[in-house]
């Protein structure tokens, strides 16, 4: 079995595996890598190693091979073809946004680690990604091999087309010409988050690879490995999803939630990353739950709407295409 990741560290065997296929490719010992790590043939792509553990493997390799740049080396490497059943799913949708928006809704495939968000602005928009417990110490290698492996695969799916406005790292380090080789944008370190800025147009940029059927079909198996590799119920995660449960007709508030359960909103929170996860996503699973018992009990959507609290249909559809990526049944 893999080395025990808790569920704010742990990287994915479905993430790791195919980064040893790229090291066999830079020959290195890829057989190795995954032994040293405790993956073998019966480990789960659901499955996780602790981050620590990962990062100091590729850090060892890095010195040995004397290079400093190692997260780059291994994005280039990866751009022969994308990298395993998660890059497949993310490089077969229509745009740039698609692929991105569809990355930071299964991440959790690949790390527990960190999460994405796409962040809008008036023109231009922000890849952010943020750790799951603040503070939490990341490997530069695998901090920086995510957003290398996207620009450059996004450049090579659009014609060459697509480019950055910027690229920040929160780690120490110092603009080369190797980043500038990547990025094609300014780099700088030290910052707050690891993000990239991007403009809408460059965003909108459909992808040459882009299969709607086939990306379809990756990402149900993704959602499905995805959903299993949940961190398992506590007792604690079980009070909250009945205390949101009691407010089926509506969404309780992080403070009154914190208030039924006699503590405070923080340390909700801080409980909740404990366990690896979310307000935002413990409500939605609640309320994505019950909608799917209406819908299987012949509720029309209308009813299922206005049974959740919402306002109109259409925005229950909305919510629900957001917590499923499809439309209620019934539409």
């Amino acid at each position: 079995m893999p080395a025990p990741g808790d569920a704010s560290s742990g990287i994915s065997v479905a993430l790791l595996r195919p980064i040893a296929e790229l090291l066999d490719r830079l020959d290195e010992d890829e057989a190795g890598f995954l032994a040293g790590l405790g993956i073998t043939e019966a480990s789960a792509p659901n499955s996780y190693v602790a981050g620590s553990a990962v990062d100091a493997a590729l850090d060892a390799l890095a010195l040995r091979r004397g290079d400093p740049s190692f997260s780059l080396t291994l994005a280039w490497t990866a751009a022969i073809r994308p990298l395993g059943l998660f890059g497949h799913m993310v490089w077969l949708s229509g745009t740039v946004r698609d692929a991105i928006e569809r990355a930071a809704k299964r991440y959790q495939l690949v790390t527990q680690r960190t999460r994405l968000a796409l962040v809008e602005h008036d023109g231009y928009s922000i890849l952010r990604s943020t750790p799951v417990t603040a503070g939490a110490r990341r490997g530069r290698i695998l901090s920086e091999f995510p957003f290398a492996s996207l620009a450059i695969r996004a450049r090579e799916t659009t014609k060459q087309a697509f480019h950055l406005r910027a690229m920040r790292f929160a780690h120490p380090g110092e603009p080369s010409a190797a980043y500038e080789e990547v990025f094609r944008a300014p780099v700088s370190f030290d910052a707050a988050l690891d993000e990239f800025e991007a403009d809408h147009a460059n965003l909108a940029l459909p992808l040459t690879s882009a299969d709607p059927i086939t990306v379809e079909v990756l990402d149900s198996t993704v959602a499905q490995l995805t959903a299993s590799a949940t961190t398992q119920p506590t007792p604690f995660l079980d009070r909250v999803r009945k205390t949101i449960a009691a407010h089926a007709d509506r969404e309780p508030s992080p403070d009154e939630i914190a208030k039924e359960l006699g503590i405070s909103a923080r340390t909700l929170r801080r409980h909740l990353e404990q366990d690896g996860t979310s307000l935002r996503a413990v409500v939605d699973e609640v309320r994505r739950a019950r909608a799917d018992e209406l819908l299987a009990a012949g509720r029309s959507v209308k009813e299922v709407a206005f049974a959740l609290g919402f306002s109109e249909p259409s925005a229950f559809s909305r919510a629900y295409k957001r917590w499923t990526g499809k439309a209620p049944s019934g539409e």
